[in-house]
């Protein structure tokens, strides 16, 4: 039976029933950037093209039968929306859609930058025609550089970001490609970023009256979630690889008796209890042993000492037996594991889908990742048929726009949209900083508050600048943490706690990732502090979220893909199921917490009212699993593992290009015309006439066959002379980047995304900005990560009016630092 959405009543508007919103493109990216204003509330407009969305002929589709009314993607994206049948190559349908944004506050598209100018949809003409609207534009490179004009699918993205590079992680298999991850998650990721960055300008159009043009890279938007990676690189000269091991162990998937257990211990009392679990085995004690890099080192001893204990029970037996000793360990689940798990079902993660064009029966399909205390998300209306609203949206376009106040194009003052807002962060390692940094990249005011007893993970984590430790010489945390401010405070003091509380008053938002009943018990609950700031919004990240029957349990990004099923869809299809490159739920949960926030910040600029949400590191893989998830409801089928292939475009997969292990290549044909123009490329036009590949659907039938053509031509040549003669024949095409690449990249540096900082410890580094930029301020790089309780002084006497006095007595008192 379906379950029942959280926080949704079908007959009441939404909070954000105010905005108007269109959307145009193909795809994913829109979609998914309207889906989450349109799930609260927002009045969207899709519109499609005559042939309809792509994602109507992606599938997946009930019963196996190709229908465009019923593919479950576009089902799933586009529920909560109008739907309209526009020509925008004609003059009449570009006419009419600019009716209809002379209503809208919002445009959200990923029309390619080289096809924009013909359809009307060039930003330039925009805002100048359109002066309070604000245009969301998302493309593979950005919409300016030299790549700006490239085709990409999200194969070619994924290895365009450095992601595909270190993915899977710890493979022993130099011959097998790197892959890029399951589903499409850099359509996904730009739709989210461009949601975020949307809200934000929307916020300050309130504040100035003047709309903008912000431009989102997916290719950014991906890079930018790395993690450890890119900091090994401008922090310890170090070229990172999906091949060998951690340099932390054991970080791994242990086999039990029926099935697989991942586990990371990260921090030392966590090994020690493993062994404790394990029965202290006398091997633990080994001198190889001794510390997380020894162990690292000494792997290949390591793994079959511990499996040949795990093997002797079943996964269940030892996840909650480690759980209960706090221990982060997670079974490594299938997505059909998570349709029947007795937490997300206790959490109603899982809603039903509207009636869906005589589908027949209702599917239950991924909610919110994020719950709201008063917010209403909702699937109020299934999604469109094509041109069902066709009359509908002619006649509002028909009609006189209504009145809108005067646009101030110069009142931005090169402010950021969040020029204002100010958030006191009480999290910590990657999530919830994360969160809080792209708060900051958008212009809020953001305190970090530490802990000098107990620092930041991140401070401690490899790599350091040259190789020396240091509490401010951690790639990884200076990366995170630019734009913001640290303050040390030990909660645990009386003193600090007030000082925490006397902060409230001056933060609009709150962020903490605590595990879960933690903040309550230091005395910073949500009641508590709105009972200081009644309008405050507060976020809390977790791994299984405030409530459900495993929300005491212990959980890491990690930790958190292998049971939301990520894992075990990751890699190819004759190997194992491994481990991401980088741990993508952290900075997932991030992204998403960002967006919640903007919701709640939105909400309360419409009603005054502030807001609680909780939000789920699973949940939030659970929505970006969507396309597997709806794979098993609505055939009952685990999806496919497959690396680099696509369920139904062929040629598309990863070449080996002339080089050492890390020069690979990405070729995608999406139509016959680009399946064409490849096949003259590699001077073979005899296969276009191949009845063998005449057909997507033929090709798909011999992909083992292409592939072994295609590789053939291209082992022999430069993977960057590949790519160049695949674009110019309109086919997309981008070789696997590492780490090293892209702090090389020219169209990266041109975008202004790689910027360089100077820190008084790391010295000069370089880092990433945020993955979009804005026609009303066109910089991107922030000030510097702080140094430990930096700014303390300086916060207490500016935000909390502090005299020195005072301040150097609490730091004599050990309440700061």
């Amino acid at each position: 039976m379906a379950s029942q959405p959280v926080n949704s009543d079908a007959g009441v508007p939404g909070p954000l029933s105010a905005i108007g919103v269109v959307e145009c493109g193909q795809g994913v990216a829109a979609a998914f950037a309207a889906k989450l204003l349109a799930d609260l509330g927002a009045d969207v407009i899709k519109i499609e093209p005559p042939g309809g969305d792509l994602t109507r002929r992606r599938g997946p589709y009930f019963d196996d039968h190709p229908d465009p009314e019923r593919s479950g993607l576009f089902l799933y994206l586009n529920a909560n929306k109008r739907g309209a049948v526009l020509d925008l190559e004609q003059s009449g349908g570009r006419d009419l859609l600019d009716a209809l944004l002379d209503r809208a506050d919002i445009l959200i598209h990923n029309v390619r930058p080289p096809d924009r100018a013909r359809r009307g949809l060039a930003a330039e003409r925009l805002c100048a025609r359109f002066p309070r609207l604000i245009v969301a534009s998302i493309s593979p490179f950005g919409e300016r550089g030299p790549y700006a004009n490239y085709r990409a699918y999200d194969v070619n993205l994924m290895h365009s970001s450095g992601f595909a590079a270190i993915n899977p992680a710890c493979s022993p298999y130099p011959d097998l490609p790197p892959a890029k991850l399951f589903g499409q998650q850099a359509e996904f990721q730009g739709g989210l970023h461009a949601a975020v960055v949307a809200l934000a300008a929307w916020l300050e159009r309130r504040r100035t009256g003047a709309g903008q043009a912000v431009d989102v890279s997916q290719q950014e938007c991906i890079f930018a979630m790395l993690g450890s990676s890119p900091a090994f690189f401008t922090y310890a000269g170090s070229r990172t690889s999906r091949l060998g091991v951690r340099p932390i162990q054991p970080w791994m998937a242990a086999e039990c008796a029926d099935g697989k257990l991942y586990l990371a211990c990260i921090e030392e009392q966590q090994w020690l209890g493993l062994l404790e679990l394990l029965g202290n085995p006398q091997w633990g004690r080994e001198e190889i042993f001794k510390d997380r890099t020894s162990r690292a080192k000494h792997f290949d001893a390591l793994r079959p000492l511990l499996e040949e204990i795990t093997r002797r029970h079943t996964v269940s037996e030892l996840y909650h037996a480690a759980q209960k000793m706090r221990l982060p360990v997670a079974p490594l689940n299938r997505m059909s594991e998570l349709y029947a798990d007795r937490h997300l079902r206790a959490r109603n993660f899982f809603v039903p889908l509207a009636e869906q064009h005589g589908a027949g029966r209702p599917i239950d399909v991924p909610g919110a990742p994020y719950k709201f205390s008063t917010m209403r998300w909702a699937l109020r209306r299934r999604a469109p048929r094509l041109g069902e609203h066709d009359q509908e949206i002619r006649r509002i376009a028909a009609q006189p726009p209504a009145a809108q106040g005067p646009a101030a194009p110069a009142a931005h003052g090169g402010a950021r949209p969040l020029s204002g807002i100010r958030v006191l962060d009480f999290s910590w390692v990657w999530g919830g900083p994360f969160c809080t940094l792209n708060l900051a990249q958008l212009g809020a005011d953001v305190i970090r508050v530490e802990s000098a007893r107990r620092p930041c993970l991140f401070r401690r984590l490899l790599p350091f600048a040259d190789n020396i430790p240091g509490l401010n010489r951690a790639g990884l945390f200076n990366q995170v943490n630019q734009g913001k401010r640290s303050i040390v405070i030990e909660l645990d003091h009386p003193q600090g706690l007030e000082i925490a509380r006397s902060l409230v008053r001056w933060a609009d938002v709150v962020v903490e990732n605590f595990a879960p009943g933690v903040i309550e018990k230091i005395g910073l609950s949500y009641q508590v502090l709105r009972a200081i700031k009644p309008d405050l919004i507060m976020l809390s990240i977790s791994g299984f979220g405030q409530s459900g029957p495993l929300r005491n349990y212990v959980s890491y990004g990690g930790i958190t893909g292998a049971y939301s099923g990520f894992y075990a869809h990751n890699g190819h299809a004759n190997d194992e199921p491994r481990d991401l490159g980088a741990t993508y739920a952290d900075p997932a949960a991030g992204i998403f917490g960002a967006a919640a926030i903007l919701l709640a910040l939105v909400n309360r600029e419409l009603s005054g009212a502030g807001q609680y949400i909780d939000l789920s590191m699973l949940e939030a893989m659970g929505t970006l699993a969507a396309e597997g998830l709806l794979e098993v409801a609505i055939n009952g089928r685990e999806p496919r593992r497959m690396a680099n292939r696509d369920r139904w475009m062929a040629p598309h997969n990863c070449y080996k290009a002339r080089g050492d292990a890390e020069m690979w290549v990405t070729i995608a044909a999406g139509s016959d015309a680009q399946w064409r123009a490849l096949c003259g490329v590699i001077g073979r036009p005899d296969l276009a006439a191949d009845p063998r590949y005449a057909t997507a659907a033929a090709r798909k039938h011999h992909e083992d066959q292409l592939d072994a053509i295609i590789t053939q031509w291209t082992r022999e040549r430069d993977r960057w002379d590949i790519a160049q003669r695949m674009q110019r024949a309109g086919v997309a095409a981008f070789p696997t980047l590492t780490n090293e690449d892209l702090f090389a990249d020219r169209h990266l540096a041109e975008r202004g995304f790689v910027i360089e900082t100077d820190h008084p410890q790391a010295g000069r580094r370089k880092h990433t900005a945020q993955p979009w930029s804005a026609s009303s301020n066109s910089q991107r790089a922030l000030a510097r990560a702080p140094m430990l309780g930096e700014h303390t002084a300086e916060i207490l006497g500016s935000v909390l009016g502090y005299p020195p006095e005072q301040i150097a007595r609490l730091k004599f008192d050990g309440a700061v630092a």
